[in-house]
């Protein structure tokens, strides 16, 4: 029985995800919390339910905090499959949207497109008969921006046609863009691309090890297969969580698209990573400078396979090097997303990675490479 004074006003998807559950860890201590939704896929309201505690509770220093997720705060249901709960009378009251949930895998498939192209335009376009929306947030990406990028991308560059993208997860996002701008014209939709999330300031990688895992495979390489001065954009989840919730609750935005980004002040160089994972062992320092990482061709790494399973921890081999090959291409782009729109709505600068990464390296201890990578591909 659901209380007859909770009219929601705040819909979150995605928040069993990574920056899902950070953006409601983020308002769980909020003057809002009382009036957010979670959209939670599972079979039933228990299950889904748990998985929300489950969530949250990665982000919470202190557990008395669950204790504010009431059970009518969370609805059951897959947002690909709106017409089996869209008739839920909580969802009358519901004023703006998160939409965090997607196929994330950047693995080949074409369920990129069933869920975060048709499953997205599906429920939007279901939501909105029977809520007044009153602001839409769109949870993009920024590598939306494919494999010829400048060095310095605006939102506007973007999406576009004859963009030649590395991975179907950023194409489906970037066909999403465009249909949602296509089909509802006049609807209050602000596109939000967040660039590379890796960690968490406070908690590294322990809620998620995402993505962490490919800077572990420089590191024990030794070598990357780009320039070392190349630029690499990063942000963690929980500031990412936090421009979201600005974007979410500030009474009115001077654009309708935004990326959640370093920028060109706070992205880091490989260079700059390969001495801050030095430091983190204790490396000895050579005129002023721990070892860094050095740049070669993909065939020097292939040439080290043999080594893969006392570097990595056991793994396919040729897995392994797909990955290396896969994410070294996004490694290489030497672009930084501009981050001045949300600096002028009041968003405070992006901590450096190299500021963090120790954290992110010590609380993955525990887990090998190939472990850690398996979030990324399932």
């Amino acid at each position: 029985m659901l209380p007859t004074s909770f009219a929601p006003k705040i819909l979150i998807t995605g928040s069993t995800g990574f920056l899902g559950g950070a953006l409601a860890a983020d308002l769980l201590d909020s003057d809002e919390w009382p009036s957010v939704l979670l959209l939670v896929r599972a079979a039933t309201a228990n299950e889904a339910f748990d998985r929300a505690v489950r969530s949250l509770r990665r982000f919470v220093t202190d557990p008395r905090q669950l204790n504010r997720l009431e059970r009518h705060q969370v609805l059951h249901g897959d947002f690909t499959e709106p017409g089996a709960f869209v008739e839920d009378e909580r969802l009358t009251s519901i004023r703006r949207v998160v939409h965090c949930a997607a196929l994330t895998s950047f693995g080949t498939t074409s369920r990129s497109f069933t869920v975060n192209v048709d499953g997205t335009l599906r429920f939007v376009h279901h939501l909105r008969q029977v809520a007044t929306i009153e602001r839409f947030l769109h949870v993009s990406t920024a590598m939306i921006c494919g494999s010829r990028p400048s060095r310095v991308v605006r939102e506007e560059d973007y999406p576009r046609t004859q963009v030649e993208h590395l991975v179907n997860y950023t194409e489906s996002k970037a066909e999403a863009e465009r249909l949602l701008r296509l089909t509802l014209p006049g609807f209050p939709l602000i596109v939000v691309r967040p660039s590379i999330i890796v960690g968490h300031t406070r908690l590294g990688c322990a809620p998620s090890g995402s993505i962490f895992w490919t800077f572990r495979v420089a590191d024990a390489l030794g070598m990357i297969t780009c320039r070392e001065d190349s630029r690499i954009d990063v942000i963690p989840v929980d500031y990412a969580a936090r421009a979201l919730r600005l974007l979410l609750v500030k009474p009115r935005l001077a654009h309708d698209s935004y990326h959640i980004s370093s920028g060109e002040s706070g992205s880091c160089s490989w260079e700059e990573l390969g001495y801050a994972f030095s430091r983190n062992r204790g490396a000895e320092e050579v005129n002023g400078n721990a070892r860094g990482l050095r740049s070669v061709e993909l065939h020097e790494i292939e040439a080290r396979k043999p080594q893969f399973d006392q570097l990595f921890g056991n793994c396919n081999k040729l897995f392994m090097m797909k990955a290396i090959r896969l994410y070294g291409n996004f490694a290489g782009l030497d672009t930084v997303f501009s981050n001045d729109r949300m600096q002028a709505e009041g968003m405070e600068p992006p901590p450096r990675f190299s500021e963090y990464l120790d954290l992110c390296q010590d609380t993955s201890a525990e887990l090998t490479i190939s472990d850690q990578m398996l979030v990324d591909f399932q």
